[in-house]
Parts: structure tokens; C-alpha cells; sequence
């Protein structure tokens, strides 16, 4: 499901370059897909109004938690596993661990019985924030990053699993986890492989198997990062790069489609681990920012710049 596509649309520009130029690069969902020239980032080029995206993460992203948790427990608990295990081996002290994104809380739970953890989350979905909460008892706050109270410097590790490119307002979602990180406190991304979603969800395979020049769920994707943008991104806004690990897509489909999936996950993990990162065709990344002990001062929103930027010109 997207964002009703007949509404009025509005200009989105590069998190990372502001109003630069961008070229079309593609369409997906009736979405133009355009590439920043100066970045290299995809994006939807324009989207719907940011009210309409909210209350479509609200209230209808997820409609059927039930049937939405089966599935997800089956095919993404695996992956799950491994990255709370990254977090642990990072930082084997424990701490206090906020999920963006949390949706049922799966990941959560990986720290729920682990006494050096406290893990909670945030979640847009009514749905997937209620199921979290009755039917695990997890601490799971209704609504967006922006809309909580959590003090400043108030947690050790922040992460987005497969749900930041759904920001609308990434640069300015960054600095509020900046914010609220300690000194030396971890943001773990997961991110789609771009060089494979390119690969599989785009280009003649995409219309040969499913009759259309792309599959990149434009509507609730709004932003297509490689390691290189997303690192770019964080670092404007403080963060120092730390690692990055490789990661498999949830394993959908029969035994033999699984078989070939991990397979897949297996090879391409073995070429990205020995490139260290370099050669990329994994399914999914997983990369590791870190606050600095001594933080710097967060720079100017884009939009805060652009409106010096021109005072400074009519001045």
C-alpha cells in the first residue's frame, strides 16, 4: 500500500545537497524517482503533503498486525538475531537501546530477558505500537521520533531496521538521535542493498517477471541510500562511521526458493566481508555510527541554511 497518489504533490530535495540539481531516474508507484547531482542519492522527487504521509504510517501502513506478525517472526527473525548480537559484541556493557521504527517490537524482544539491557521503542502504527505493547508488554510510545519528550544524552544505542528510508525529514531525524545518544553511543541503520535492489526490483529483469520498470514501493520509500550517501548524511549531521555488516532479505517464499535466497546471502556476505564492504551485491547492510566522545556542534538544518543563505544575499 502507498500514499493515495492523486494528492497534490510537493518538492522533496537531497537530505544531503538541499535544492541541488537532480536528473529523472526512474518511476515507480507513478513516483519519479530522481538521482542528486551532486550526492548520487535516489529520492522521490516529489512527494505528497508530509500530513498525508503521517497519517498513512499511522493508520494504514499496517492494517492487519496478526497476520503481519506471523509472517514477520517466520522470515525476519534470523536477521534480527544476528543484529542484536552486533549491538551486544559492540557494546558488551548493555545500556538503554531505542528502536525507531520498532513495529511489533521483534527486535526488542532480542533484549527483553537480558538484565544489562533496557530496550524500548517508537513506532508510528496504532496497530503495530498496541500489538507491541499487549501482546509482548514492551515499551513501545506511539507515534514519531519528533513527537517524543526523551531527555538529551538519555541512550546508549539508537537503531532503524529497514525503516529509515520511510523519513521524510532524515537529516532532521538524525539530529534528534544525535541529540538523544550519549558521548560514544551507537546508530545502527539497516539499509536495502542499493546495488541489489537495483538489480532485482528494477531494469529489463524487473519487467521480464513482473511487467513494469520498477518495484521500489515508491510512496513509502522516499529515499534509495547507499552506504556512501547515508554515511555522508550522518556524518553532516555528527556522527562518525564506525562498521558495517552484511544482511540477508526476510526468506519468503518454499524450501527450494529459501535454499537459493540464502545461498545467495552466503556468497555475496563471503565477497562483501573480504572487500570489506567494497563489492556490495548483499541483500541488505547494516552500518554502525557512532557520537563522538566530544561531540561537535550539529550544523544548521538545510532549511535553517537556506534561509541564512538567502537573508545573506538580499543583505
Amino acid at each position: 500500500m502507498t500514499v493515495h497518489q492523486e494528492m497534490n504533490r510537493i518538492e522533496v530535495f537531497c537530505p544531503c545537497c538541499g535544492p541541488a540539481q537532480r536528473r529523472p531516474f526512474l518511476t515507480s508507484n507513478s513516483y519519479l524517482i530522481v538521482q542528486c547531482a551532486g550526492c548520487g542519492l535516489l529520492f522521490v522527487g516529489e512527494g505528497p503533503p508530509e500530513d498525508t504521509t503521517r497519517e498513512f504510517f499511522r493508520t494504514e501502513h499496517i492494517t492487519d498486525q496478526e497476520l503481519t506478525q506471523l509472517h514477520y517472526v517466520e522470515w525476519r527473525q534470523e536477521s534480527l538475531t544476528r543484529e542484536a548480537d552486533v549491538i551486544r559484541q559492540l557494546m558488551p556493557e548493555g545500556g538503554r537501546l531505542l528502536d525507531v521504527g520498532a513495529a511489533s517490537g521483534l527486535f526488542i524482544q532480542q533484549f527483553q530477558n537480558d538484565a544489562a539491557w533496557k530496550a524500548e521503542g517508537v513506532e508510528p502504527s496504532r496497530v503495530s505500537a498496541r500489538f507491541a505493547r499487549d501482546r509482548f508488554g514492551l515499551t513501545v510510545h506511539e507515534g514519531f521520533l519528533e513527537d517524543q519528550s526523551f531527555v538529551d544524552e538519555s541512550f546508549d544505542v539508537i537503531t532503524s531496521l529497514d525503516s529509515f528510508v520511510c523519513h521524510r525529514r532524515p537529516a532532521d531525524d538524525l539530529r534528534e538521535m544525535y541529540r538523544l545518544l550519549k558521548p560514544g553511543g551507537l546508530l545502527a541503520i539497516e539499509i536495502g542493498g542499493l546495488n541489489f535492489r537495483l538489480l532485482t526490483s528494477t531494469g529489463l529483469l524487473c519487467r521480464i517477471l513482473h511487467g513494469v520498470e520498477a518495484r521500489l514501493n515508491a510512496g513509502v520509500n522516499y529515499f534509495y541510500y547507499s552506504r556512501k550517501t547515508l554515511t555522508q548524511l550522518a556524518q553532516q549531521c555528527g556522527f562518525h562511521y564506525d562498521t558495517c555488516f552484511p544482511e540477508a532479505m526476510p526468506s519468503i517464499g518454499g524450501r527450494m526458493s529459501r535454499l537459493c535466497k540464502s545461498g545467495y546471502f552466503q556468497a555475496t556476505a563471503a565477497l562483501y566481508r573480504l572487500s570489506k564492504g567494497k563489492l556490495s551485491l548483499v541483500p541488505k547492510e547494516f552500518l554502525i555510527y557512532r557520537k563522538p566522545e566530544t561531540p561537535a556542534t550539529v550544523p544548521f538544518r538545510l532549511t535553517e541554511r537556506k534561509t541564512v543563505e538567502t537573508s545573506r544575499k538580499a543583505a
